[in-house]
């Protein structure tokens, strides 16, 4: 019979339902977690020097943690229990009685049958200790399943802990002066190792081959403030200057022209009235040629060939794209008046041969295209573009009063 034991229980197949009840809040507390930082920079220019604070931090994230009582409980039923044990008990009951009954009826065998060797036939108590024997053997089975059955089922109840994160908060921490090699990047890829030595470094923006536009730390970008990076790009445009400082105003294309006045109004950020001078002059060389007929005051980008070309010469530093920072220079447009953007937006109803409306999000501007385009192809309404432009004030048709920019170049957006 134990050998027959696994054998039943393989027939008990059971039913698991795992569930989890939170029970009752435990405490709450606060757990600090330390993460990877990154870098940073103080910016400061006393021209031509250029002078880094470079800092590494840390990132220290406050968790505010609920702790709780839970309860696993994992529920085992098995449909094989209730009906085995009908049956093992009727059946073995049944087994019993036939049993006990078999002894209260004759045991003399039945004369009146009898087989070719001349045996008679069995007796009303053979009959019923047989019936008996058969239905033992179905109804012992069938209880040993229902009881394995049973036994197995049941609730088992685990008590554990639990956390739950309910809110969180990381703040930079543990700033400490950066030593290590870092990277100024030109616009072009160009990189010019320098050595920043306990969190200072000094780079003389006239000893310099590149403009650089960006600043890396151990092949880490250096997180800069939006006040350090105007400054950063501020101080880029003087460099650039110094570069290209041998060339005379009369000298430059109209796109070098334009390209001069825009680099001279963002160096005098950082350097002030020392180029007053050099922003008059400037000025006074484009409203010449504007006198003169240029085109350069009016139709910018007549001398560049393609919308590379005309980002590479106009170097814009303000990008008017949905959400940008940059479009509250759209709110003053006079006093950026000159500067070269980049433009992603969608050609909106136009208005008259060469002002179009363009739709950025929710903003508005007027673009004027001179008759002079240079890219050819037409824009209809609907049509997502990327312009290079420069901010000329505002612009009143009709009842509207927008911003103007004129286009230097002009393309589909795919």
């Amino acid at each position: 019979m134990l050998v027959l034991i696994p054998y039943l229980a393989s027939c008990t197949a059971l039913e698991s339902n795992t569930r989890i009840e939170r029970g009752p809040l435990l405490r709450t507390f606060e757990r600090p977690v330390l993460l990877e930082g990154g870098v940073t920079s103080d910016v400061r220019v006393d021209w031509p020097m250029l002078k880094l604070t470079v800092v590494n931090f840390d990132v220290c994230r406050a968790q505010q943690v609920e702790e709780y009582a839970e309860e696993k409980i994992t529920e085992r039923t098995s449909g094989a229990a209730g009906p085995s044990l009908s049956t093992g008990i009727a059946f073995t009951l049944a087994s019993g009685i036939l049993l006990a009954v078999s002894y209260a009826v004759t045991a003399t065998a039945d004369v009146n049958l009898i087989d070719a060797s001349g045996r008679y036939g069995p007796s009303t108590r053979q009959y019923l200790q047989g019936a008996s024997m058969i239905t033992l053997g179905i109804g012992l089975p069938s209880l040993a399943v229902g009881l394995i059955a049973r036994a197995r089922t049941g609730e088992e109840v685990q008590a554990q802990r639990a956390e739950q994160v309910i809110s969180q908060k990381d703040v930079r921490c543990n700033e400490r002066p950066a030593t290590g090699p870092m990277t100024l990047v030109s616009a072009q890829g160009v990189a010019l190792p320098v050595q920043a030595v306990d969190g200072a470094l000094d780079v003389d923006g006239t000893q310099l081959q590149l403009v650089p536009e960006a600043l890396r730390f151990a092949d880490r970008e250096v997180e800069l403030t939006e006040d350090a990076q105007a400054t950063f790009a501020a101080w880029s445009a003087c460099v650039a200057l110094e570069q290209d400082k041998a060339k005379t105003l009369d000298s430059l294309s109209e796109s070098g022209l334009l390209a001069r006045a825009e680099r001279l109004r963002e160096c005098r950020r950082v350097r002030g009235e020392a180029l007053k001078e050099s922003v008059s002059a400037a000025d006074a060389e484009l409203a010449r040629r504007r006198e003169s007929g240029s085109p350069a005051a009016w139709a910018p980008g007549t001398n560049v060939s393609s919308f590379e070309e005309a980002v590479s010469a106009y170097a814009p530093s303000l990008k008017l794209v949905v959400n940008s920072k940059d479009l509250v220079v759209l709110d003053t447009p006079e006093a950026a008046e000159g500067r070269a953007v980049l433009l992603e937006g969608m050609v909106g109803e136009g208005l008259t041969e060469n002002i179009g409306i363009i739709q950025i999000g929710d903003r508005q501007v007027f673009l004027f295209i001179s008759p002079k385009k240079s890219w050819g192809g037409t824009f209809p309404n609907g049509t997502r573009v990327e312009v290079v432009a420069l901010i000329s004030g505002k612009q009143t048709l009709g009842e509207r009063t927008l911003p103007l920019l004129r286009a230097v170049w002009m393309r589909t957006a795919w």
